[in-house]
C-alpha cells in the first residue's frame, strides 16, 4: 500500500486492517450522518458491551484534541455524546466525525508505545512498560521510557522489546502508509487475545510525523510562524518599494508633491 495523500483516520485504520495489523473493531459516521443511523451504533454497542467513543476532524492539523468518552456502556449516554459532537451542537460549534470502537482496558496493558519507521530498511521504537496507551509517552519520564532501533544489516541497538512488538516493526516496514515519509504505527500489547484479529498486540492507528504528538504539534506551528514571516517578509518589500516610489516623486516635482500634503 502507497499513497502520496494522508487518509482520514477511519481509513487509515481500515488500511491497517487490510494490511494485515490487528486492530480494535469500530464503526464510523462522517459529521452530520449519525442522526437516521442509530440503530447501527445501538447493534455495535450490544456487539460489545462497551465501547469508546472518539471524534475527529477532517483537517487534524488544526483540530488536534476532539471531544472524547472511553469506556461507554449507557446507550442514551453514548447517542447524546455522538450526535451532539457529530451534528456540531458542541462548545466548539463543529461537526466532527463520529468513531466508535470497542473498549479495550488500558489498564491491563503490558507495554504501549510508537513504531516510528523511516524506511524500508531502518525502524524506531519508543515504548514504555505497564498500563497505559501509546499517547501516555507524553507524560513519562525519561527513566521510563525505552527506545530500541534498528537497520536491516547492522546491529540492533537499545532495550529488545517483546518478540510481538518486533514483529509488527518488521511488518510495518513493508507497509509503505507514505511515499518517502516516515510515518508512526501506535502499538499495545496485552496478555490476552483482543481486537478484530484476536491477537495479543493491537495497533491504534498509523500517522504521519514525530513519535510524539507534541512534537508534531509544534511542527506545525513552527510552518504557520515560518508563512507568516515570509508574508511579513513581502509586505516589507512592498513599503520599501512604495517608499522608495514616493521619495523618487519629491525629488522629480522639486519638493512640491510632499508640500501639497
Amino acid at each position: 500500500m502507497s499513497s502520496q495523500e494522508y487518509p482520514l483516520k477511519h481509513v487509515r485504520l481500515e488500511q491497517l486492517h487490510k494490511a494485515g495489523f490487528n486492530i480494535a473493531d469500530f464503526i464510523c459516521f462522517p459529521p452530520r450522518t449519525l442522526r437516521g443511523r442509530e440503530e447501527e451504533l445501538r447493534a455495535f454497542l450490544a456487539k460489545h458491551g462497551r465501547i469508546s467513543c472518539r471524534h475527529f476532524h477532517e483537517d487534524e492539523k488544526n483540530h488536534f484534541k476532539c471531544p472524547v468518552k472511553y469506556d461507554q456502556m449507557d446507550f442514551d449516554t453514548i447517542l447524546a455524546f455522538c450526535l451532539a459532537n457529530n451534528e456540531g451542537h458542541n462548545e466548539a460549534g463543529t461537526a466532527f466525525y463520529t468513531l466508535c470502537n470497542e473498549a479495550i482496558n488500558t489498564s491491563e496493558s503490558l507495554c504501549a508505545g510508537n513504531i516510528l519507521v523511516l524506511n524500508d530498511k531502518t525502524y524506531f521504537i519508543e515504548y514504555f512498560e505497564g498500563p497505559g496507551t501509546p499517547r501516555d509517552i507524553e507524560t513519562k519520564s525519561h527513566d521510563k521510557l525505552k527506545t530500541f532501533n534498528r537497520t536491516i544489516g547492522q546491529p540492533a541497538e537499545g532495550d529488545r522489546p517483546h518478540d510481538a512488538v518486533l514483529r509488527m516493526a518488521n511488518e510495518a516496514r513493508k507497509f509503505r502508509a507514505l511515499d518517502n515519509k516516515a510515518y508512526i504505527l501506535e502499538f499495545s500489547l496485552y496478555p490476552y487475545l483482543i481486537g478484530k484479529n484476536q491477537t495479543e498486540i493491537i495497533c491504534w492507528e498509523w500517522r504521519w510525523g514525530w513519535l510524539h504528538y507534541q512534537l508534531q504539534l509544534n511542527q506545525h506551528l513552527l510552518d504557520q510562524l515560518k508563512r507568516q514571516n515570509q508574508r511579513i517578509s513581502e509586505l516589507e518589500s512592498r513599503l520599501r518599494v512604495l517608499g522608495y516610489t514616493e521619495r523618487s516623486l519629491i525629488e522629480a516635482t522639486g519638493g512640491l508633491h510632499s508640500r501639497t500634503h
